[in-house]
């Protein structure tokens, strides 16, 4: 839990200073790239996470990438100050957190939907589009097929479902006409 709140602490720094979102995705593009170069080798990621190579080492290999790959300059700033602060072992922590703290710090949020046929561009704008108004902030959609559903879709928000498919629709006029039912027979 602690590493977690630490890189959550380094994930949102580096956010804030993040001067638009396509310098935010360069950035977190160059960090998953860097990720990828460490998974390649666990000797070199131990190296790197751990003291097997000193701070000097670990400056000399990001900087040595850099040549190669040529990564922004802020990228490279924050990578050396984890190598400073002895922090490189949340680096990953810190990769899949960025999006949900960008996401928070933009009053974006991210739902996922399940449908029963795969949406055309224009359904997808259009649901977006409604899923704003109804939520009053900028919505991402995650599309999911779920062949259980007849027709229409569901919308899953955190822990909470939205259902307005065709067996919801009709789950929710039986109960309503049972709740009719009920009523109409009491004296």
């Amino acid at each position: 839990m602690k590493e977690n709140s630490l890189a959550k602490r380094y994930a949102r720094a580096l956010i804030n200073t993040a001067a638009d979102e396509t310098e935010y995705l360069a950035v977190k593009e160059e960090l998953e790239a860097f990720r990828e170069i460490l998974a390649e080798n666990a000797e070199f990621k131990a190296g790197m996470e751990t003291l097997l190579f000193s701070k000097q080492q670990k400056r000399e290999v990001i900087e040595t990438l850099n040549k190669k790959i040529k990564f922004r300059e802020k990228t490279v700033n924050f990578l050396l100050s984890l190598v400073d602060e002895n922090r490189f072992i949340v680096l990953d922590t810190i990769i899949r957190l960025m999006e949900e703290l960008w996401f928070e710090a933009n009053g974006i949020e991210r739902l996922n939907v399940y449908t029963a046929v795969a949406l055309t561009k224009k359904l997808e704008t259009k649901l977006i589009a409604s899923l704003e108004t109804a939520f009053k902030k900028k919505i991402i959609i995650d599309t999911e097929i779920d062949p259980s559903l007849i027709g229409g879709l569901k919308v899953r928000r955190g822990l909470v479902f939205y259902d307005y498919s065709i067996a919801g629709n009709l789950k929710k006029l039986r109960e309503a006409l049972l709740t009719d039912t009920d009523a109409s027979t009491r004296p």
